[in-house]
């Protein structure tokens, strides 16, 4: 495997941090500055792109508890806890997002709070948002049950959540790890049989977000145009 040295400059993830701009890594990158160095077999670039790999992404590895990380070779104590503090920000600053923004707007608020949560996952996973009728937030609960080009959850399961957390409106929202965020014929037929069976029950899906890495769609806006 190859050094992080022995790259071309503007390839080693700190020299494109510093002219391009943190946000212009990838995951990856961002992962292989936390460690710093690697090994003898292994750069750090190398040992980020396998944690990412052994987690199905981003989401699940920032899941990680502190002694699975150090059973990751090339990674010791010290490694693990500046992994596990970034991480901790993370989830704090999302906690802290989920609790100023407790009532449901639009389409773009629920993409700007969920992007970074789901858009760089290579496992498709499904967060539904229950409100109540003034649209405040009651219950989020991330399905994440799929795999590479699917999930499996059916509408009942949702509409059961729905019931049981005493909802009146919700939210889904899923990812595509493609990177086209165009609904599958799939996900127009699940979202349709959601809103025909949801109002059986005189509940409402209020809408679908499929995000990926290069923006979203939403059922909402599309039937509005």
């Amino acid at each position: 495997m190859s050094k992080i040295k022995s790259l071309p400059v503007l390839e080693r993830p700190r020299e494109k941090a510093y002219r391009y701009g943190i946000d212009k890594l990838s995951d990856h990158e961002l992962i292989a500055i936390l460690i710093g160095t690697g090994t003898v077999d292994n750069s750090a670039l190398d040992i980020a792109y396998k944690l990412l790999m052994d987690n199905k992404g981003l989401f699940l590895l920032v899941q990680k508890p502190f002694s699975d990380l150090l059973s990751v070779k090339g990674i010791g104590k010290s490694k693990a806890v500046k992994i596990i503090a970034a991480f901790e920000i993370a989830k704090r600053f999302n906690s802290l997002k989920i609790n100023e923004d407790e009532f449901v707007s639009s389409p773009d608020k629920i993409y700007e709070k969920y992007k970074y949560l789901i858009a760089n996952s290579i496992q498709e996973i499904l967060i539904l948002i229950i409100t109540n009728p003034n649209k405040k937030v009651l219950h989020e609960v991330n399905l994440y049950k799929g795999n590479e080009d699917s999930i499996n959850c059916s509408w009942r399961q949702i509409i059961q959540q729905v019931l049981i957390h005493n909802g009146k409106y919700f939210y889904i929202v899923h990812n595509h790890p493609s990177g086209d965020h165009s609904p599958s014929e799939e996900d127009i037929y699940f979202t349709t049989t959601l809103i025909k069976e949801s109002q059986k029950l005189k509940i409402k899906l209020l809408d679908h977000l499929i995000i990926s890495q290069n923006g979203y769609f939403s059922f909402l806006k599309q039937k509005e145009k």
